[in-house]
């Protein structure tokens, strides 16, 4: 799985989404923290909401309460996360 194809990762009780850019979902056995940990290396990810780890390199824009994808897609942006853009 190359990392720049996920836009981000949903947390789902004890299972983890992953949404493409294609449009594909797949579920993982594993929570959203598993993933969150492993993806540390990868300067990319961030942690936005206790839901969502998103991809920083598929946001267009950015407020203090949400991110928007490329795809359109809108994610909230939890008041104790904040969002940094990516700055690489």
């Amino acid at each position: 799985m190359n990392c720049s194809e996920i836009q981000y990762l949903e947390a789902s009780a004890n299972y983890t989404i992953f949404h493409f850019n294609d449009g594909r979902k797949q579920m993982q056995s594993y929570t959203l923290k598993h993933f969150e940990k492993i993806l540390q290396t990868h300067k990319a990810f961030s942690r936005i909401h206790r839901r969502y780890l998103v991809n920083r390199r598929h946001v267009i824009s950015y407020t203090e309460f949400e991110v928007l994808l490329q795809n359109g897609k809108r994610l909230p942006v939890s008041r104790r996360r904040s969002f940094e853009p990516n700055t690489e």
